[in-house]
Protein backbone atom coordinates (compact mmCIF):
# COMPACT_ATOMS: atom_id res chain seq x y z
CA UNK A 1 0.00 0.00 0.00
CA UNK A 2 1.11 3.34 -0.88
CA UNK A 3 1.15 6.41 1.19
CA UNK A 4 1.90 10.32 0.59
CA UNK A 5 2.59 12.46 3.88
CA UNK A 6 2.75 16.39 2.66
CA UNK A 7 5.39 17.96 5.34
CA UNK A 8 5.23 21.16 6.47
CA UNK A 9 6.96 23.31 9.37
CA UNK A 10 4.23 23.71 11.71
CA UNK A 11 3.02 27.17 13.44
CA UNK A 12 2.23 28.80 16.40
CA UNK A 13 -0.82 29.68 14.50
CA UNK A 14 -4.10 27.13 14.19
CA UNK A 15 -5.57 28.98 11.08
CA UNK A 16 -2.20 28.22 9.30
CA UNK A 17 -1.82 24.43 10.70
CA UNK A 18 -6.03 23.98 9.83
CA UNK A 19 -4.64 24.73 6.11
CA UNK A 20 -2.30 22.35 5.49
CA UNK A 21 -4.79 19.70 6.44
CA UNK A 22 -7.45 21.36 4.26
CA UNK A 23 -4.75 20.92 1.24
CA UNK A 24 -3.66 17.73 2.58
CA UNK A 25 -7.29 16.73 2.50
CA UNK A 26 -7.76 18.55 -0.85
CA UNK A 27 -4.80 16.33 -1.96
CA UNK A 28 -6.42 13.04 -0.96
CA UNK A 29 -9.37 13.61 -3.36
CA UNK A 30 -7.06 14.26 -6.55
CA UNK A 31 -4.50 11.53 -5.69
CA UNK A 32 -6.39 8.24 -4.55
CA UNK A 33 -5.69 6.84 -7.73
CA UNK A 34 -1.95 6.87 -6.95
CA UNK A 35 -2.06 6.57 -3.06
CA UNK A 36 -4.30 4.30 -0.12
CA UNK A 37 -3.03 6.85 2.07
CA UNK A 38 -2.52 10.38 2.38
CA UNK A 39 -1.90 13.05 5.14
CA UNK A 40 0.30 15.55 6.62
CA UNK A 41 2.98 16.31 9.16
CA UNK A 42 4.51 19.10 10.87
CA UNK A 43 8.37 19.59 11.62
CA UNK A 44 7.40 21.20 14.29
CA UNK A 45 4.53 23.37 16.84
CA UNK A 46 1.77 21.39 15.81
CA UNK A 47 0.84 17.87 15.61
CA UNK A 48 0.72 15.19 13.83
CA UNK A 49 4.29 15.46 13.82
CA UNK A 50 6.25 14.06 11.01
CA UNK A 51 7.15 10.64 13.08
CA UNK A 52 3.50 10.28 14.08
CA UNK A 53 2.37 10.45 10.33
CA UNK A 54 4.74 8.19 9.68
CA UNK A 55 3.81 5.58 12.10
CA UNK A 56 0.13 6.45 11.37
CA UNK A 57 0.71 5.60 7.77
CA UNK A 58 3.11 2.59 8.75
CA UNK A 59 0.03 1.32 11.04
CA UNK A 60 -2.63 1.31 8.66
CA UNK A 61 -0.90 -1.11 6.16
CA UNK A 62 1.64 1.12 4.07
CA UNK A 63 4.61 -0.13 2.30
CA UNK A 64 5.92 2.59 0.31
CA UNK A 65 5.57 6.23 1.65
CA UNK A 66 6.42 9.04 -0.05
CA UNK A 67 7.25 12.51 1.71
CA UNK A 68 7.24 15.86 0.26
CA UNK A 69 8.29 18.76 1.79
CA UNK A 70 6.25 21.79 1.20
CA UNK A 71 9.00 24.25 1.43
CA UNK A 72 10.26 26.41 -1.07
CA UNK A 73 13.89 26.32 -0.49
CA UNK A 74 16.86 24.12 0.53
CA UNK A 75 16.82 25.14 4.26
CA UNK A 76 18.09 23.40 6.97
CA UNK A 77 14.83 21.65 7.44
CA UNK A 78 14.78 20.08 4.06
CA UNK A 79 18.70 19.33 3.77
CA UNK A 80 19.22 17.88 7.31
CA UNK A 81 16.14 17.63 9.23
CA UNK A 82 14.41 15.87 7.22
CA UNK A 83 16.70 13.04 6.28
CA UNK A 84 17.71 12.37 9.45
CA UNK A 85 13.88 11.63 10.42
CA UNK A 86 14.08 9.32 7.39
CA UNK A 87 16.94 7.69 8.32
CA UNK A 88 15.83 6.79 12.17
CA UNK A 89 12.01 5.58 10.65
CA UNK A 90 13.77 3.56 7.88
CA UNK A 91 15.60 1.76 11.02
CA UNK A 92 12.44 1.39 12.92
CA UNK A 93 10.63 0.57 9.75
CA UNK A 94 13.10 -1.77 7.62
CA UNK A 95 10.26 -3.30 5.36
CA UNK A 96 9.08 -0.23 4.57
CA UNK A 97 10.20 1.82 1.67
CA UNK A 98 10.64 6.09 2.57
CA UNK A 99 11.45 8.18 0.34
CA UNK A 100 11.73 12.00 0.35
CA UNK A 101 10.77 13.76 -2.71
CA UNK A 102 12.59 17.18 -4.00
CA UNK A 103 10.63 20.01 -1.84
CA UNK A 104 8.58 22.25 -3.68
CA UNK A 105 10.74 25.04 -4.98
CA UNK A 106 13.21 21.74 -6.56
CA UNK A 107 9.86 21.04 -8.65
CA UNK A 108 10.71 20.76 -12.20
CA UNK A 109 8.66 23.79 -14.02
CA UNK A 110 7.05 25.23 -11.25
CA UNK A 111 8.52 28.23 -11.54
CA UNK A 112 6.86 28.78 -15.03
CA UNK A 113 3.41 26.86 -13.59
CA UNK A 114 3.55 29.78 -10.88
CA UNK A 115 4.21 32.24 -13.38
CA UNK A 116 1.28 31.24 -15.40
CA UNK A 117 -0.97 31.51 -12.34
CA UNK A 118 -0.38 35.56 -12.17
Amino acid sequence: MKGFILVAHGSRRAAANDEIAAFSHALAEVMSDKFALVGHGFWELAEPSLEQAIDSQVAAGARDIRLFPYFLAQGKHVVKDLPSVLEQKRKQYPSVTITLLPHLGALPGFAGWLGEQL
